[in-house]
């Protein structure tokens, strides 16, 4: 069975509204960050994923930058120690070393922004492996409520693009945090060339590699060498998934010396062989996926079109566009104090 057959199977009421593969696969809707913001974002995007409300999704995520997500619609909960455990409302995630299992009940509508690592103290008070491979609410206040009301319409996308570039630079200047220049170019690096030596890189930095170790540690959530290793991996995930960048990508495949190799890695990040990975649908990662090599087409192939992309993506508006099920509240008042909404840490 091909990807695309069994993206079908495991979509069955599964209705994407912010896109899908040549092959099928749901995808998010993402955009690059305006300039002032791109120290601090890497990405913002929406999700919806139209689904019946008894509908059960179990999947896992795997992302490079930690991230505030902000459920609209749908249960959701992640396995922690064994047990499913429900979450509601903006959440920050940090980065994740392995397999983050999570489930959703219902449709899928999310939205959010990925944090670049050197913007991590923009967005918390506390290092960034402190929540590494975990998820931590965003604490009831102006900054929560700010984020629920960027999102509270979310099928009008550039509604809530606009209005999460707005909460977001307002907490900006509230923090006064200044982006980490050195987890700025060890990010780019890991994006880039991923197969360098971690000493070489520290030794082109002028710096310890302990001290790298720890500017790492402090804005990725991992040390040097796993960054590295989970961007080799995440390559080779994306070609799998159908998802190259055109020029980025090509080689790939050649940052693993054999197949025990690419089989160990696999094993390390998910938990399965690769063979495995290739037959098993992931609705929630693939998106994820998608989005990071959106960014890394931005950067590096910014003239190339996005081969993965089926052809009729979502129109400007996706408020147009008819939902089999009453998913959203509609014309939600706005904060009394839209730009105090922001203003906490």
């Amino acid at each position: 069975m091909g990807a695309a057959s069994r993206n079908r199977e495991i979509m069955g009421g599964f209705i994407p509204r912010t896109g899908t593969s040549r092959d099928g696969a749901p995808l998010s809707l993402s955009r690059t960050p305006p300039a002032d913001l791109a120290p601090f974002v890497a990405r913002f995007f929406v999700t919806i994923f139209d689904r019946p409300d008894d509908a059960v999704l179990e999947d896992f995520l795997l992302h490079e930058t930690a991230y505030i997500r902000v459920p609209v619609i749908g249960q959701w909960s992640t396995m922690i120690e064994g047990a499913w455990q429900d979450y509601e409302g903006p959440m920050l995630f940090g980065a994740q070393q392995r397999r983050f299992p999570v489930r959703c009940v219902g449709p899928v509508v999310a939205a959010g922004f990925a944090i670049r690592p050197g913007g991590w103290f923009g967005f918390s008070d506390t290092p960034a492996d402190a929540l590494a491979d975990r998820l931590a609410p965003i604490a009831p206040g102006r900054w929560n409520e700010a984020l629920r009301w960027a999102c509270d319409d979310v099928l009008d996308h550039e509604q809530t693009f606009a209005r999460l570039h707005q909460v977001v630079r307002e907490h900006l200047v509230v923090r006064a945090a200044a982006p980490d220049m050195v987890s700025a170019r060890f990010e780019r690096i890991a994006r880039v060339d991923p197969t360098r030596p971690v000493t070489e890189v520290a030794a082109e930095f002028g710096i310890s590699g302990r001290r790298l170790d720890r500017a790492v540690r402090q804005h990725f959530g991992h040390l040097p060498k796993t960054v590295m290793r989970r961007s080799r991996f995440l390559d080779m995930a994306a070609v799998m998934r159908g998802l190259a960048v055109p020029s980025a990508d090509e080689l790939a495949e050649l940052r693993f010396y054999d197949a025990s190799h690419l089989n160990r890695e696999f094993r390390e990040f998910v938990g399965m062989t690769p063979a495995q990975f290739r037959r098993t649908p992931t609705p929630l990662l693939t998106p994820g996926l998608e989005v990071r090599q959106q960014r890394k087409r931005a950067d590096l192939a910014p003239h190339a079109p996005a081969p993965w992309l089926a052809d009729g993506q979502p129109s400007t508006s996706l408020a147009d566009m008819p939902i089999g099920m009453d998913l959203l509240p509609r014309d939600v008042a706005a904060p009394a104090d839209t730009r105090g909404a922001a203003r906490h840490r």
